[in-house]
């Protein structure tokens, strides 16, 4: 391009000089930014024609091609980012589902007598042998106790089916806590069982009744809410036998007294 490094081209000459200067050069003028630093001394040495040059290429390379480019890499970059959560919601239910497999063949081997059912004797019994064992952890569930492992799994009937087992370990799988909170689960569950059939008697033996139980819960529900509303009143609260239904002579005198006390007028008395 130029036939040597004359003293009024010597700056064009460092840059354009050759065709591996000249590239690096453009490539600096398309990336950097600093384009007017490597325009001006061109033209202003060599002449105003290589100004229609620079202003085109920056046009449509610079301010056009680039930025389709880069709007292009965007708009993948964002489709990929809205696409990775579906994603890994779809690796999830596809690992679910071959965990849920895993069990499946577990349950059929534990399960000898083909009936679909285990019971709490025969998983002892099975927890006893190491290659059972061997499974469980492989499935990432660490077992020592076949009751506990029973009590988890079961619903109460004495029995595990294949729901069951595939339900229970469902739960069971995950970190140390998750199997406490699953423990505990299974404690309330009979304790309210328990419970139910306590009540159960109890009011077949007539001596509790369901209906004033609730009555009286009710009531007890209602006062505090009444005295909630006359708080923020700042209206002191009646007394509680003021709010029965049938008043006797002594309660009459008590909502008097009160309501002399603090200067509420009864009913009548506006009349």
């Amino acid at each position: 391009m130029f036939s040597g490094p004359e003293p009024r081209g010597m700056w064009v000459w460092a840059h354009y000089g050759t065709a591996l200067r000249a590239v690096y050069t453009m490539y600096e003028i398309t990336f950097s930014g600093s384009w007017p630093n490597y325009a001006r001394p061109v033209y202003a040495k060599l002449g105003h024609a290589f100004t229609i040059f620079f202003v085109l290429y920056v046009t449509i390379i610079v301010f056009a091609i680039t930025r389709v480019i880069s709007a292009i890499f965007l708009r993948d970059t964002l489709e990929a980012a809205s696409n990775d959560a579906e994603m890994l919601v779809q690796e999830k239910m596809k690992k679910k589902s071959a965990y849920v497999m895993k069990l499946k063949s577990l349950f059929q081997a534990l399960d000898a007598t083909g009936k679909g059912i285990i019971t709490q004797d025969v998983l002892n019994q099975l927890l006893e042998d190491p290659k059972v064992i061997a499974h469980f952890q492989t499935l990432e569930l660490d077992v020592h106790e076949g009751a506990a492992l029973f009590h988890l799994l079961d619903d109460g009937d004495g029995e595990i089916t294949c729901e069951e087992f595939i339900d229970g370990i469902l739960r069971c799988h995950g970190p140390a806590r998750a199997i406490d909170q699953l423990a505990m689960h299974a404690e309330m569950r009979q304790l309210g069982d328990a419970m139910s059939h306590i009540k159960s008697a109890l009011e077949q033996a007539n001596i509790i009744s369901p209906r004033s139980k609730m009555r009286s819960t009710y009531r007890l529900r209602a006062n505090a809410k009444t005295f909630r509303h006359l708080h923020a009143f700042r209206i002191p609260m009646m007394p509680e036998d003021a709010v029965q239904p049938k008043r006797s002579e002594s309660s009459r005198e008590q909502i008097t007294n009160w309501r002399l006390a603090n200067g509420v007028k009864s009913p009548g008395s506006e009349l």
